[in-house]
C-alpha cells in the first residue's frame, strides 16, 4: 500500500538523524523502549504504550503503528475501528498523548480486502512486535494481507534497520525478502 513508501522513508530519515533506542521485555512481555534522543526530542512512549493509547482513543484492531521522526517525534497508527471505518491516530512520542485522530475517507476495494484479512489474523500487531523485539527496537509494524498474510516489522539495532515478517496465523518470524532488485536507477 501507499503507506509502505512513507514508512520506509521515515525510518531511513530516523536512521540518518541517529535515532536509536533499546528494546527490552516488560513484565507483560510487550516490548518497551528506553528514552533516547532522536531528532532533538526524547521518545519516552514505547510501542506497546502507543498501541494501547491509540486503541483506547479508537477501539478496534491495530493495522499499523509507526514511529515518525519528523519535526516532532510521533507514533502514527492506523486502526480498523469497531465501527468498520479506518481511523488514523497520531500520538506524541514524548508524552504519549493523542495529537490528532480522524477517519480515513480515502478508502477503496483494497482497504476492504485488507480489513477482511486483518479480522482473520490470529496474531495481533502487538504480538508481532513482541516476537520481533528480540532482534532490535521495533519502529514499525504494518499488516500486509495482500498475498501471504504477514505483519511487516521494522527493527533497528546498532543503527542498522532490519525488516522482518511475522506470519499473521502462526507467529513465525522470518527475514523479509529484500526490495533491492540490483537496479541502481541508472538508465544508461
Amino acid at each position: 500500500m501507499k503507506r509502505n513508501i512513507v514508512i520506509a522513508s521515515v525510518t531511513a530519515a530516523a536512521l540518518l538523524t541517529g535515532g536509536t533506542a533499546v528494546a527490552v521485555a516488560s513484565t507483560t512481555g510487550a516490548p518497551t523502549t528506553h528514552p533516547t534522543k532522536a531528532s532533538g526530542t526524547t521518545a519516552r512512549t514505547s510501542f506497546s504504550e502507543a498501541a494501547q493509547t491509540a486503541l483506547k482513543a479508537v477501539p478496534g484492531t491495530l493495522d499499523s503503528l509507526d514511529r515518525d521522526h519528523g519535526a516532532r517525534t510521533t507514533w502514527d497508527a492506523e486502526i480498523l475501528g469497531k465501527d468498520g471505518k479506518w481511523h488514523e491516530v497520531t500520538l506524541d512520542a514524548s508524552t504519549g498523548k493523542v495529537l490528532n485522530q480522524h477517519i480515513d475517507r480515502d478508502t477503496d476495494a483494497e482497504d476492504a480486502a485488507e480489513a477482511k484479512a486483518l479480522r482473520n489474523a490470529d496474531v495481533s500487531a502487538t504480538e508481532a512486535a513482541r516476537k520481533a523485539a528480540s532482534r532490535g527496537t521495533v519502529t514499525s509494524v504494518e499488516f500486509d494481507g495482500d498475498r501471504t498474510q504477514v505483519w511487516e516489522v521494522e527493527t533497528v539495532r546498532n543503527h542498522k534497520e532490519r525488516d522482518l515478517n511475522v506470519n499473521a496465523q502462526s507467529g513465525k518470524v522470518t527475514q523479509a525478502p529484500s526490495d533491492d532488485d540490483g537496479d541502481d536507477g541508472d538508465d544508461d
